[in-house]
């Protein structure tokens, strides 16, 4: 591997590193206990200070984690992202919801984690939406859980039905290949601390990194929104802001206050994996949520791990799917709002195929970055399909919605 990744916790001693000699950039991701800083990284190539880490000159590593993340310590510190000071009358019950399909393994990982929660009071809700497989319902009955079924292909008909059997008024979103921190659940707690507050997204982080596509994943993007918490209000907001509501969260790491669905409905059930659209259901119900007037707090101490997709293909499709589902979410905006149309329009010309898109591709050309430059082309290529999956997926979610479907418990 050209890269190395580790993590580090800056309350303990630094422990002896071994790096491949073939490694070219050292990745780290610092801590502080159990609540997560921020990346750092080193080109083992670019001078010979940064060689000498090879030789585990670890006191030039203290010397550049402390240069880097000092001041963010500090911040922290100041903002309460350190401690999670989340008094006891706020620890809600919290209903956690994990819709899944067909992937054991990532299932129970995910369960696995979930029964590790520091939290006094939550129940767990597994949403099976369609598996062949029927070890899933065992595996779920193993941990103690709480088994549905949900027959209606789509992962928005599996969250809408694990929203009708959670009892709890607090909702939390957990994808089945993510796996939460002991302490994820009191973050989700911390962010409705505050009653204005109606959803909490949180902080995603890689599970691993250990494959090409795993690092070109990051390099990309990510799932991950930052290290520090942001509230965001609509009284705040232009309409293009708004239209980026992919910048405040996913629905991997997601969780609402039961009384947002009586004002916004549910989660549309023709977008989002599952469906011809491949995507965009958490974006647009979050963005309904805040064009609502509902307040959004991204909490990161609430922060699970995803385990991205470890192969070029897979990553290849994931990257064509993003680029048919926003175009699907943005349609989606402009059909249940036709006075924002033409905002819209403008929004998808502008901001997302020339700033983002097509930018992206230039910038790629420019500096010879072949792995951006691929990620941009399929990403382009996967928005030319997006219009005849739109209508696809509305004609699907019509016919499923007529047809009902298998939701036994």
């Amino acid at each position: 591997m050209a890269v190395k990744f580790i993590e580090i916790d800056l309350k303990r001693a630094v422990e002896p590193l071994s790096i491949p000699e073939e490694a070219k950039e050292l990745w780290i991701l610092a801590f502080w206990g159990e609540q997560p800083l921020g990346w750092m990284r080193l080109d083992l190539q670019a001078d010979k200070r940064d060689r000498q880490y090879r030789l585990m000159d670890l006191s030039l590593l203290k010397k550049s984690m402390a240069r880097t993340f000092g001041w963010d310590l500090w911040r922290q510190a100041v903002s309460g992202n350190l401690v999670n000071n989340c008094s006891d009358q706020h620890l809600f019950p919290i209903s956690v919801v994990v819709c899944t399909r067909d992937r054991r393994i990532s299932l129970e990982r995910c369960l696995k984690s979930l029964t590790k929660q520091a939290y006094p009071s939550y129940e767990v809700v597994v949403i099976d939406n369609g598996s062949s497989d029927r070890s899933i319902r065992d595996t779920v009955a193993q941990y103690g859980f709480r088994y549905f079924r949900e027959d209606r292909p789509g992962l928005d008909w599996a969250r809408n039905r694990g929203v009708q059997v959670a009892t709890h008024e607090i909702i939390a979103f957990i994808d089945d290949d993510a796996h939460a921190s002991p302490g994820w659940l009191r973050g989700i707690a911390l962010g409705f601390a505050d009653p204005e507050i109606m959803i909490v997204t949180g902080l995603v982080l890689p599970a691993e990194l250990m494959t090409p596509a795993h690092f070109d994943f990051e390099v990309y993007g990510g799932m991950g929104k930052g290290f520090y918490r942001f509230t965001v209000r609509k009284k705040a907001l232009l309409d293009k802001q708004k239209f980026w509501a992919s910048s405040w969260g996913v629905g991997t790491n997601m969780a609402i206050r039961r009384e947002l669905i009586d004002i916004i409905g549910g989660f549309d059930v023709a977008l989002d994996v599952g469906t011809p659209s491949c995507g965009g259901g958490d974006i647009e119900f979050i963005y309904r949520a805040v064009d609502a007037g509902c307040t959004l707090r991204y909490e990161p101490s609430a922060w699970v791990r995803h385990f991205h997709r470890k192969d070029r293909k897979a990553l290849t499709r994931l990257i064509y799917n993003n680029g048919r589902s926003f175009p699907n979410y943005l349609m989606t905006i402009a059909r249940k709002q036709p006075q924002k149309r033409w905002a819209v329009f403008k929004f998808a010309l502008d901001h997302w195929l020339l700033r983002w898109l097509l930018k992206r591709i230039l910038l790629a050309i420019i500096r010879g970055d072949v792995c951006r430059l691929h990620f941009a082309l399929i990403e382009l290529w996967g928005s030319f399909s997006s219009i005849p999956a739109y209508w696809q997926s509305q004609r699907t979610a019509a016919r499923l919605d007529a047809y009902g479907g298998d939701i036994s418990a």
